[in-house]
């Protein structure tokens, strides 16, 4: 993976001590990238989540390399069975964050969906059918907004969304729900 932020060496110091005090074990991955990128003035959670997995993919090339002895084999060995209890423990992390998210992200997948079929329309001169996409789209944004805001705890640490939905542009384009 391609670094696409410049990281300068105090900023990796600070990484390298944020992911120690916020472990994975104890943290869903999507709350340890938000608490490290709140200690990093000039990146986002998006950097901090490119680095981590740019680092971690480094290690494991490392550790691919340097396997050709025994006793780096039976050390492996040893680390896979402590992955797999780590690995236990981020599934139960995963599963609290899935349940946290899951209205949203159903929300969002739901709009990749009328997302194609506004396109499919599109390509096929079916433009006038989209009125009831767009309208569902403009809902499911509604949705996702209000449960993001609803979360509470790492959310509402996070700052604001850059963008909003223009409700008075959206109404003076679209037709009501009840028309």
């Amino acid at each position: 993976m391609e670094q696409q932020t410049k990281w300068t060496e105090e900023e990796i110091h600070t990484l390298s001590v944020a992911l120690k005090k916020f472990p994975a074990d104890r943290y869903s991955p999507l709350g340890r990238y938000l608490k490290v990128s709140s200690l990093l003035p000039n990146k986002g959670v998006r950097d901090v989540a490119l680095r981590v997995k740019w680092l971690s993919k480094r290690e494991e090339k490392k550790n691919k390399k340097g396997s050709n002895s025994s006793s780096k084999r039976k050390a492996d060995k040893a680390n896979k069975s402590d992955s797999s209890a780590y690995h236990g423990q981020q599934s139960a992390l995963g599963e609290k964050a899935n349940v946290l998210y899951a209205p949203i992200t159903g929300v969002l997948d739901e709009n990749i969906v009328v997302i194609k079929q506004i396109q499919q329309n599109m390509m096929h001169n079916k433009v006038r059918e989209n009125t009831d996409l767009l309208l569902k789209f403009r809902d499911n944004l509604m949705k996702a907004q209000g449960a993001m805001g609803s979360i509470g705890g790492v959310m509402k640490s996070m700052p604001p969304l850059p963008a909003q939905v223009n409700t008075q542009l959206v109404r003076s384009v679209l037709p009501s729900k009840n028309s």
